[in-house]
């Protein structure tokens, strides 16, 4: 696991150079930024969340989370991107996400000995939403850009991550297909992806800088 420290260490030194390319017009271009809000289908680690701790600090105060299906991911990301020919790119994508839940609040029936509540797990209200402590990734991958000079851009993607939830275990990232719509600037995109950033379906809106 430690040969993969020099190799993203490299790609963070070699983000630092623009990569000199063409795009599907031919025109020279230098590398490019987009900044990326989505959500979708949790992030197969992301399961892990909430930790002990925190669902700790929920009992504590009579709390926790409702673990059904009814929760949402926001996923937040920034991806440095060179294209280094008219159908491919490399990404650097740097991503946070967590976990917003519901939250049951039990009734109280009385004290215990030292006066703190107790609480009656069979009873309980709505309490909100709370969200679950931020997981971080970092994934390197290369995309293959079927529609290089279409106002839609369809493209296709292989890599590799890591997230701070499974520390240094290499996690696969897989895009078998995803779409991109909008102008210079300002898009929408749509992905079916597996990896640290999302898992089956995944789309949002970017800005391009």
């Amino acid at each position: 696991m430690k040969a993969l420290i020099p190799v993203f260490a490299a790609l963070l030194l070699a983000s630092g150079v623009p990569a000199a390319a063409a795009d599907g017009d031919g025109v020279p271009f230098r590398k490019c930024f987009s900044l990326e809000l989505g959500t979708g289908i949790q992030p197969l680690h992301m399961t892990l969340a909430p930790s002990h701790n925190e669902e700790r600090a929920l009992a504590q105060k009579g709390q926790a989370f409702n673990k059904g299906d009814d929760y949402f991911c926001p996923i937040l990301s920034l991806s440095e991107v060179w294209r280094f020919a008219p159908h491919w790119e490399f990404c650097l994508t740097e991503g946070i996400g967590w976990k917003h839940m519901p939250v049951i609040q039990y009734d109280t029936f009385g004290v215990g000995p030292s006066g703190e509540p107790r609480y009656d797990l069979s009873k309980g209200s709505p309490a909100g939403w709370k969200a679950t402590r931020p997981i971080g990734s970092l994934t390197a991958h290369a995309r293959f850009i079927w529609s290089p000079k279409w106002a839609v851009t369809v493209y296709s993607a292989l890599g590799v991550g890591l997230t701070t939830s499974t520390y240094y275990i290499p996690l696969p990232s897989v895009t078998p297909i995803a779409l991109r719509i909008g102008k210079k600037h300002f898009y929408g995109f749509a992905e079916v992806s597996l990896g640290p950033v999302a898992t089956i379906a995944h789309g949002g809106f970017g800005w391009k800088f």
